[in-house]
């Protein structure tokens, strides 16, 4: 028997042995792979026919496959990331199928008098295949991620916007219920995300910090410009550069003012600050109105006389504000400043002299404390 006699008997006999090897890969995927439980076993068989398919193509046709043709058994293949099967679990099951078939075809070009050059020649070109088809899969995976991603967000977006208008009906429960897993028997909290100060992370790292602490019934967020936006049920464990800010909680049928007060705490000077931002914390600066007119007001009274007179008005003002921050104790504010107290009390009588407004007055010390709230959510007093 000359050696295409012999290779070709030694894949018939592949053929005949595969009813054989495919018991092997569904008793191995079953005991290995607990998120096939809803792939069927005809559909691990007819998978098995077609990695076979594949790899005599490899024997027969040399290591480069016609990628069209590959491209279609991965998007047939696609039908198992829809069936919850992940992509590691994919390639996993999808190796040890090439593996017993390689192993298998080696054995059976043995018995039939392949040569060992040749036999090796196929081995190799058998796994090159599958290095390509391995590559296609991640691709139309990476594809199929970001349809159902784009989907996702866009469902989540949806949801969270008829909560923030009070939209709440038997739809909205629906989604509720079948999409987030959430109940209507418990109460969640608004909250607005986002990173502050210098760090190196993005939005996206922000979203995976977050996703696994409301994963299950215990909360839904999305992305909106630069932070993210949800409920939740419990605060998050927050670490070095993210802030959330949270809403009172509130049963999901109600959560719309959740959601408006976690949205005003973020707003606020206190949120630039990491941890976790609740109401209580920030009391009355929810209350600053950026677009109020006593905005250019306090600022024509404290800071254009300081500029006028040309003098640090930034500095003078940082130390009026921790002055007021330290419950007028001249002592305790000159130490976070790192002054003397009577460099401190000199800047406070500078500050009362040009602008002609008392710090410890009632009115001045209330205004004073209004502007700076505005001031450090534009940035425009400089610290330190």
């Amino acid at each position: 028997m000359d050696s295409g006699d012999a290779r070709g008997a030694a894949i018939n006999a592949l053929i005949e042995r595969e009813q054989v090897l495919i018991k092997q890969v569904i008793s191995y995927v079953r005991q290995t792979y607990p998120t096939y439980e809803s792939v069927s076993d005809d559909v691990l068989t007819s998978s098995f026919s077609q990695n076979i398919d594949m790899c005599i193509r490899g024997v027969v046709d040399g290591p480069r496959p016609r990628s069209h043709k590959l491209r279609a058994h991965a998007q047939i293949a696609r039908k198992r990331f829809e069936q919850g099967v992940p992509v590691e679990d994919l390639i996993r099951s999808y190796k040890h199928s090439i593996g017993l078939i390689a192993d298998a075809l080696t054995d059976l070009f043995d018995a039939h008098g392949v040569s060992p050059f040749e036999s090796l020649r196929a081995y190799r070109q058998i796994w090159m295949v599958s290095d390509v088809y391995s590559a296609v899969l991640v691709e139309v995976y990476r594809q199929h991620q970001l349809q159902l991603d784009t989907r996702n967000h866009a469902i989540k977006n949806d949801f969270i916007d008829r909560l923030r208008s009070g939209d709440f009906d038997d739809s909205v429960l629906a989604t509720a219920q079948t999409h987030f897993q959430l109940r209507a028997d418990v109460d969640y909290r608004g909250f607005v995300a986002a990173m502050v100060g210098d760090t190196e992370h993005d939005i996206y790292s922000l979203l995976a910090t977050l996703e696994p602490q409301i994963f299950g019934h215990r909360g839904v967020c999305a992305i909106r410009g630069d932070v993210i936006v949800g409920i939740c049920r419990d605060v998050f464990d927050t670490g070095d550069g993210l802030s959330v800010s949270y809403g009172r909680p509130r049963p999901l049928q109600n959560i719309e003012d959740s959601l408006e007060i976690a949205r005003r705490v973020a707003s606020t000077s206190t949120a630039l600050q990491a941890g976790n931002h609740h109401l209580e914390e920030v009391g009355w600066r929810v209350s600053v109105d950026p677009e109020s007119p006593v905005v250019d007001l306090f600022d024509a009274r404290f800071r254009q006389p300081l500029l006028s007179a040309q003098i640090d008005a930034a500095s003078t003002l940082h130390s009026v504000e921790v002055y007021l921050s330290r419950n007028r104790s001249y002592r305790n504010a000159a130490r976070e400043l790192n002054c003397h107290p009577n460099t401190l009390r000199y800047r406070i009588s500078r500050f009362a002299e040009i602008t002609g407004c008392s710090v410890d007055d009632t009115e001045t010390a209330t205004s004073l404390q209004w502007y700076f709230e505005l001031c450090a959510r534009s940035g425009e007093l400089r610290r330190g």
